[in-house]
This record gives C-alpha cells, structure tokens and sequence, in this order.
C-alpha cells in the first residue's frame, strides 16, 4: 500500500537576483514500510525535497504539484493539521545532529517534550519510555545519557539521540537528511546497521538523503539519483548500482574510490560543475557535463522514460 506519493513537486524561491527553480517536476512512491534513497551532489534539491514534505520550507517558497501522504495531500493541509503529522506521523534526522539538538537542554528534557506534546505521556512514563528509546538505539549507558548536554555526547552518540527522538512517536515515515556525513566511517558503519535494525523492529517506512551511494545500497530498496531538480533516473537499487542508465549515475559511481584501486591511479571526478539554478541551461541540465552529449541533447529536456521493468532514465542516448 503506498504511503507517500508526490506527483508533479516543483519548488521555486523568489530572490533578489531572480527565481532560484530548487526542483521541478518530481514524482516519486514510497510504500508502507518502503526505504528509498535520494542520492545526488549539493543543489540537487534533495534536502528541498524533504522540507517540502515537512512544510518546512522557507517562506519565500513557491511549491506546486501534490504531496500525499496517508491519503492526504499535504500542500493543502492548514498548518493546524501539518503541525500534529510533524515529528508524530513523519519524522525527521536532520543533517547536523549537534545543531539540530538544544546545548542549552539535558537529552531528557529534549526527548521527553516530545513524548509529552505528542503522545500525552506524564513525565515519569516520558522518562521511562525516554530510557527504552535510547537502549533501543543502543546508545551505552542510557541512563546516564540521559542526563546529558549534547557537548557530553560523541558525535555518533548525538546521531543516535536524534534517531531516537525522531521514532519517539513510531512515526509511519522517517526522513533522515545526510545522517552519516559528519561521522567517521566506524560509526557510519553503525549507523547503517542501526537504520536496518529500526526498519525491521519498527516497521517505519524510509527516506534516505545522502551523496554516498555506498550508503544507499547498504540500507535502501529503491534509488532516486537527482540532479538539478530532476530525478534523472530511478529504480531498485541493486538495478541502479550493478547497470546504471543515465550518465550522471554512472559518473557518480566511477568517482568512487575502490578498495581495489591502485595508490598510483588518479581518483576519477565529474568534469565541470552543477548548473546555476538561477540560470538553468536549455534542454539536458547535465549535457555540459555529459562525456555522451549532443546537439539534440541541449535542445530539450529529456523526460523519464522506462529502460527495463520500474527502471526509469532522463536521456535520449540510453
């Protein structure tokens, strides 16, 4: 049964040197329990994506198309309504989990709020429930933790805090925006594991953020590869990663580096750099980068197309 469907989402933001055009034209479906990755370099409109879902959006946003969740289209929920889904039915792990979390408040007060507000708990059930979610999330010593400031905790300890307060409420749908960047790889590698844990036990249905696509095929079912607000390609994720499409995603999995790769070769990288979104060029936003383009390429924007069965690709060369 599907949970999340966006149809036609495209997002504008008015600035004073014109209108920045975020993401335009995506559609995507998330089933009940599903895990999707949105992968993509900064500025692909991942993160826009995101808060459009959340309605949080800056104010000088202009977001057109349909947000479904549930049954109910999101962009036309009063913000009453878009208040009580927030942090209850659809939850979010921000990026940085040590600006995302209070300094000035203990973990119990931050989580403890929002099992009070949500949930209706009194504070001695907030603080037991508080203890059970930060064992479920296996951070050491819970009790202890509890107590203490978010500077007290490691940066993967914060991580895990924001995780927990984000199933505080067993949230249908959990977002989680980039939550392995500023970790060091043992504790990504943790992290990954604990995201499979919490799909398993919680039945808590997923999207992935992130510009790693090592990450995506640890944890994710379904990939969407985004560049400059397009989807350019989308489909089950071991499709994505064993036969990828569109140039973009193959560019994207050569820049890898390989365990396998000799210290002397040169790490390979994307020529150029992502358009201007003020400014997007005519047809294909990735020809000036494509090692495959040509004339026809710039003139017109290439649409998803189906290559194989629920695998889609951007581009009139594949």
């Amino acid at each position: 049964m599907t949970l999340l469907d966006v149809r036609d989402l495209s997002i504008r933001f008015k600035t004073p040197e014109g209108v920045v055009q975020a993401v335009e034209g995506l559609s995507f479906a998330l089933a009940q329990g599903g895990t999707l990755g949105i992968v993509g370099e900064s500025g692909a409109g991942k993160s826009q994506t995101a808060m459009a879902v959340l309605g949080l959006l800056a104010r000088n946003a202009k977001v057109s198309g349909s947000i479904r969740f549930e049954d109910r289209d999101l962009l036309k929920l009063p913000e009453s309504q878009l208040s009580k889904l927030r942090g209850n039915r659809i939850a979010m792990v921000f990026q940085d989990p040590m600006t995302s979390l209070n300094p000035y408040l203990r973990v119990e007060v931050q989580l403890g709020e929002v099992l009070e507000r949500h949930r209706g708990l009194s504070r001695s059930a907030a603080r037991a429930e508080s203890l059970r979610l930060m064992q479920a999330v296996h951070i050491p010593d819970a009790a202890q933790r509890l107590r203490s400031y978010p500077h007290e905790l490691s940066g993967g300890q914060r991580q895990r805090v924001m995780i927990a307060i984000a199933l505080a409420c067993q949230p249908a749908l959990l977002l989680a925006d980039e939550p392995t960047t500023a970790l060091d790889v043992t504790v990504q590698a943790q992290i990954l594991r604990l995201f499979a844990e919490l799909k398993k036990d919680f039945g808590v249905a997923m999207i992935l953020i992130t510009h790693d696509l090592g990450v995506v095929a640890e944890v994710c079912e379904h990939t969407m590869v985004m560049y400059a607000g397009r989807a350019v390609e989308s489909g089950a994720t071991q499709t994505l990663l064993n036969a990828p499409a569109h140039p973009y995603t193959r560019a994207l999995l050569e820049a890898r580096p390989r365990i396998d790769t000799p210290l002397t070769d040169r790490l390979l990288a994307l020529r150029g750099q992502p358009p201007n979104l003020l400014q997007l060029p005519p047809g294909c936003a990735f020809a000036p980068r494509c090692p495959i383009a040509v004339d026809v390429c710039t003139q017109s924007v290439p649409a998803l197309r189906s290559i194989e069965t629920a695998h889609l690709a951007a581009c009139i060369r594949v």
